[in-house]
């Protein structure tokens, strides 16, 4: 089993005698002297060939991504990117390498098509592992923020017997003599979990959405990150949650990570406080301050607005973030609580242009939940199960869930999402 990492060598390591099993990153000819790049999971050394003959030999036939075992000693560096190379005494190949479709260093450019198409040799860069480090501190610290707070991390059904929120975006899915479907959020089983005693949940999930949009925004799959509590006053105890959580989270990437954001020439924004807009604001805003009259009679907020309104809260506030709250009650769900007869306390997080996170308070009596269904035009018999259970002691409540994907596109500067996602899934992508 390997147990030394790149990361784990310093200079207090000189004169030790080191096995390192890792990819050929890049190669160096320099005369009597071949430099080679070796990178493992946690960053990248020089390893340094010279005097043995046979040795330069070997290694002058080495290809980039050779899987190599090297053996050697930890002496200074002849370079000053790092205090420390090692002189290889042995080389020995785990596995070759074919050539590379794809130039691995950046130096040659390669559309987002072709790095998809390998996104197994794209994953090699470290800039992409970079970004996925930052994602997975997002998540990690995502966690830590609301097990401090009392919360249990649930695992909730993937494969489902209704929509979640009413819509026809539901991808089918073949299960036994049943009809059932890939789930658009845990919305609904978040809800039952509260009712049914946990009080505080949150999940770290994938969430499937059959939009046939193809888009630099927007997945057909991809990773929700999920909160519900019970016994709140209304939906702005929420959003004073989520802005406690998002700043959490922004301050454990920067102390985590100054790594890899360095790697990638990004700075992690510092917030004081997130400002709130309601929409009927928000209209005013877009109509008056901006000049734009077609605006008036909109019932939700589309991309330009959505920049425009995050472009007001930089002018203004000197901040990345704005939430919108009191959305129309015609584009939310059924399960959206009234503000009023025509707004419900539903509210957005917009992060540099773009929706990063929905939540807001649900309705937790049954007789106006059973109204609301109704009024949506859906059937209360496809969702008796749920509505049974907020007979039976639901508090108030409510939630939000972030995007994962846009969260990290947004805060690393990325052009688009699918540079956010592993392997991504679009209109027109399952492989790899």
């Amino acid at each position: 089993m390997k147990d030394l990492l790149i990361k784990d060598l310093s200079e207090e390591d000189k004169g030790k005698e080191v096995t390192l099993r890792a990819w050929v990153h890049q190669i160096r000819p320099l005369g009597r002297l071949i430099f080679i790049i070796l990178r493992d999971c946690s960053g990248m050394i020089q390893a340094v060939v010279k005097e043995d003959p046979k040795l330069l030999d070997f290694a002058k036939k080495l290809n980039l991504e050779d899987v190599v075992e090297v053996k050697g000693t930890v002496i200074p560096s002849r370079s000053k990117i790092a205090p420390i190379e090692v002189q290889v005494k042995s080389i020995k190949i785990l596995n070759k390498s074919s050539p590379l479709p794809l130039d691995i260093s950046g130096k040659v450019p390669a559309e987002l098509g072709t790095r998809l198409r390998y996104r197994v040799v794209d994953l090699k860069r470290p800039e992409n592992l970079a970004i996925f480090r930052i994602q997975a501190e997002l998540m990690d610290s995502f966690r830590r923020f609301l097990r401090s707070k009392g919360f249990i991390e649930v695992s909730t059904p993937k494969i489902v017997a209704m929509s979640t929120e009413g819509g026809a975006e539901l991808f089918e899915v073949k299960y036994f003599e049943y009809k059932t479907y890939l789930a658009q959020s845990p919305q609904i089983y978040k809800q039952l979990l509260v009712i049914a005693g946990f009080e505080r949940v949150y999940e770290v999930g994938h969430a499937y959405r059959a939009e046939k949009h193809n888009t630099i925004r927007h997945l057909n799959e991809y990773i929700s990150l999920d909160v519900e509590m019970g016994f709140i006053d209304n939906e702005n105890d929420l959003i004073s949650l989520e802005e406690k959580l998002v700043k959490y989270m922004l301050k454990s990437v920067a102390e985590n990570c100054s790594h890899e954001l360095k790697l990638l020439n990004v700075d992690i924004p510092t917030v004081d406080r997130i400002p709130k807009f309601t929409f009927p604001e928000v209209i005013e805003i877009l109509t008056e301050y901006y000049n734009i009259p077609e605006y008036k009679d909109q019932t939700d907020l589309d991309p330009r607005g959505e920049e425009l309104i995050c472009q007001y809260a930089k002018e203004n506030y000197d901040c990345e973030f704005a939430f919108v709250d009191l959305f129309p009650l015609e584009g939310r769900p059924f399960y959206t609580m009234p503000y009023d007869s025509k707004l419900g306390r539903s509210f957005d997080l917009l992060f540099r242009g773009l929706e990063i996170s929905t939540g807001g308070q649900r309705i937790h009596r049954y007789d106006l939940l059973l109204k609301r269904i109704k009024e949506k035009g859906l059937n209360p018999e496809n969702f008796k199960y749920y509505l049974e259970a907020f007979k039976y002691g639901a508090p108030p409540h409510g939630g939000f869930a972030i995007g994962a994907e846009r969260f990290t596109m947004k805060l690393l500067h990325l052009k688009n999402i699918r540079e956010a996602s592993l392997f991504p899934r679009d209109r027109y992508r399952v492989t790899p």
